[in-house]
């Protein structure tokens, strides 16, 4: 029986949306600024190298890389030093300007957590990247869904990303539930599915591409199309857990 929900953030609750222009931007003016010059190309170069180095780690712990060591690989790909204040002016600037114009919700979101509100404790499990976990409460506060949630959970404030065991023991431990009694919403079958299921707990796919197949190493236990079938699910799933 289905005791608890929790969801993925990115892509399955927000849109994505790429601010890696604006940080690209703003890099370059000042190091402009700071006297020492570089064509915005250049930064966008080391910029990305650095984005790819981080996704394509293949580190099996998959430890969390924060936004001051990123800017550090940066600094470091262009070969240049800055002071105290414009490295903490960068990390800042990195990880709050989603703020300047923060993700959308996608359609159905609000309505699918008020309708699972009372009825289920709700976490969230997100990967954090560039932007921390203080900054992206402040975005579903902004967005008001926040209140739906029992915990947030973000990996620069546990140290690893998922698919990492640690991240979905830690939401266990919150719900007070077994792992069979909680279902996980993700958008990506090799960290949302991949990281459920090794915990043992049931797994749905939000595929918003239609048409795209899923890699057969990745088998969730359900697939939907948009969010707000995941309360038709639900309601399967209490009335004949045994049907599906």
């Amino acid at each position: 029986m289905i005791k608890a929900v929790t969801f993925d953030l990115w892509n399955t609750l927000i849109s994505y949306k790429d601010y890696a222009s604006l940080r690209i931007a703003y890099l370059t003016a000042l190091l402009h600024k700071e006297k020492l010059g570089f064509d915005r190309e250049v930064v966008r170069q080391a910029y990305t190298a650095i984005q790819d180095h981080w996704r394509l780690n293949p580190l099996k712990e998959h430890r969390f890389v924060a936004a001051k060591d990123r800017v550090e690989m940066i600094l470091g790909k262009l070969g240049v030093k800055v002071g105290q204040d414009a490295r903490l002016a960068i990390v800042r600037y990195f990880e709050e300007v989603l703020l300047e114009d923060p993700p959308t919700l996608h359609d159905g979101v609000k309505l699918t957590l008020e309708s699972l509100y009372g009825k289920y404790p709700i976490g969230l499990i997100s990967d954090s990247g560039l932007t921390p976990g203080r900054v992206l409460r402040r975005v579903l506060e902004v967005r008001g869904i926040l209140k739906y949630f029992r915990f947030t959970i973000f990996s620069d404030e546990v140290g690893y990303n998922k698919p990492n065991p640690i991240i979905f023991k830690q939401a266990l431990k919150l719900l007070g539930a077994q792992p069979k009694e909680i279902i996980h919403v993700g958008d990506l079958p090799e960290t949302d599915i991949t990281g459920a299921k090794r915990m043992g707990m049931l797994t749905v796919w939000v595929n918003r591409d239609e048409g795209v197949p899923l890699d057969k190493s990745f088998c969730p236990d359900y697939q939907i199309d948009q969010l707000s079938e995941l309360l038709a699910l639900l309601e399967r799933l209490v009335s004949s857990p045994k049907a599906e």
